[in-house]
């Protein structure tokens, strides 16, 4: 899914990272354009080799005009520092269904961006490059989150540069449990922990539910497939070419037997058929106790959409299968990454222009421009907890002591960082997967009997042969 990784905060470090500021920001810079230029020019001199390279740079569809522009005006920032190259644009977005054709026709842009998913597909297909070596010259590469860069290290090396991302949490309405008189689990919990939570919770004739899983579309699949990672297993593996189905194991039927406890015990709303944005609003309404999405997502959409206060929120990780097992989540995001069939030239510039302004103090500004927007309307700053700095960077400081001059942004504890595990999403046709386990999920949901062996095993043998069979790997 990639809903996580496109709302709140997210999506601003997002167009930061692309543009050079924020969407619905203006970044003011305390030198003079003259001083600048000169800066630039004598860095361009010492720096810059006199060959001429052109990269095709990935830019937005003719509609985004604003995005467009402050493209433009990071393109500008870099030729003042690198005049000797030429840049072209390309808005083609990436398609798993389409890379296939763009590399075989010589068509990819020289840097594209991808998903979490697809780490390892493209680096099998040989249609990402290796930036080892660029990464490693680059001054910050100690400085990158490697959890988030772990999708696309495979086998020890480097091939693609993390924008943003998140790790699934649940997060606590901790009013409705003060309200109730219940304790908080603790961040450390367990399956067992969030349902004794959700039991002690639970109020149907008051209309709040336990736990609010989402029902309905693709994200119902997206939403489980925490519990599957949780209990140690795996939707698929690739095998001589072939991908194979895994989720027909002991780890989906305990995934799948979790969810029908959360039924028998009427634990989640009467309206279990909820998508993303129905269970995240139906959690800022008060109508359950915890509710499972990407990172600060839920938290963002109940205190500036719900009124809820940012002190009655508290982001938990996923909850292990046994006490001392690993917090689990599904891992996404977006990165960057440079075609191979570019020339050598053009990959290191590529990657120069990738990572030319990360760790700026321009993101900084920005950030800081957004909160104090906020602020003006009342509203709170939801970082994502999960970026693409490690927070004990010199970087990360910065971004931490810029969090904590204002009231307005909303704190994680940091036990979740210590805790929490991501593990990227299905690389072949995870949203296919997805759909066919919301069929899954409503059966168990709406079935009293429902044998959850056979229906795993059932959903297993289509989605092996109407989907799996079909990919094909080179």
């Amino acid at each position: 899914m990639k809903k996580a990784s496109t709302l709140g905060a997210g999506a601003v470090a997002l167009t930061v990272l692309l543009a050079g500021c924020g969407s619905n920001t203006t970044t003011t810079s305390t030198v003079s354009p003259n001083t600048a230029a000169t800066a630039a020019s004598t860095a361009a001199a010492s720096t810059a080799p006199a060959k001429k390279v052109t990269i095709t740079a990935e830019s937005f569809k003719a509609d985004q005009k604003e995005k467009n522009d402050q493209l433009d005006q990071r393109i500008a920032r870099f030729k003042a520092k690198y005049p000797n190259v030429e840049f072209k644009k390309d808005d083609w977005q990436y398609n798993p269904l389409e890379i296939g054709i763009k590399m075989a026709s010589n068509s990819a842009p020289t840097e594209y961006t991808t998903y979490a998913t697809e780490g390892k597909v493209l680096v099998d297909k040989k249609w990402i490059a290796d930036i080892t070596d660029s990464m490693n010259a680059w001054e910050h590469a100690k400085d990158m989150n490697d959890l988030l860069s772990k999708p696309f290290v495979v086998n020890g090396r480097t091939y693609g540069v993390p924008i943003d991302g998140y790790v699934m949490t649940i997060t606590l309405n901790k009013k409705l449990f003060k309200e109730k008189g219940v304790p908080l689990p603790p961040m450390d919990w367990t399956w067992d922990d969030l349902l004794d939570a959700a039991r002690k919770i639970n109020d149907p004739a008051k209309g709040i539910a336990g736990f609010i899983p989402m029902g309905k579309g693709p994200e119902a699949g997206w939403n489980w497939t925490n519990f599957l990672y949780a209990a140690g297993g795996d939707v698929q593996k690739l095998d001589n070419g072939k991908v194979v189905s895994l989720f027909d194991s002991e780890a989906g039927l305990q995934a799948l037997q979790f969810y029908k406890k959360l039924k028998d015990e009427n634990l989640i709303p009467q309206n279990w058929a909820l998508g993303y944005g129905d269970a995240l609003n139906a959690f800022a309404q008060g109508r359950g106790a915890m509710v499972m999405c990407g990172s600060g997502n839920a938290a963002d959409t109940a205190i500036n959409e719900g009124g809820i206060s940012k002190d009655d929120l508290v982001v938990y990780p996923m909850p292990s299968f046994t006490k001392g097992g690993k917090h689990t989540g599904v891992l996404g995001g977006n990165y960057r990454v440079i075609n191979p069939k570019s020339d050598k030239d053009q990959q290191q510039m590529a990657f120069k222009w990738i990572v030319d302004e990360y760790f700026t103090d321009d993101f900084l500004k920005s950030t800081q421009k957004e909160i104090e927007d906020r602020k003006t309307k009342n509203r709170v700053y939801i970082p994502q907890p999960i970026n693409y700095w490690k927070d004990s960077s010199d970087f990360g400081k910065k971004y931490t002591d810029l969090l904590a001059k204002y009231d307005n942004v909303f704190k994680y504890d940091p036990q979740l960082l210590a805790l929490w595990d991501g593990k990227p999403e299905a690389q072949y046709e995870a949203q296919k997967f997805y759909t066919e386990m919301a069929n899954v999920i409503q059966k168990v949901f709406t079935t009293k009997d429902v044998d959850l062996k056979k229906l795993l095993t059932d959903t297993s043998t289509k989605v092996q042969t109407e989907v799996f069979d079909k990919v094909k790997v080179e």
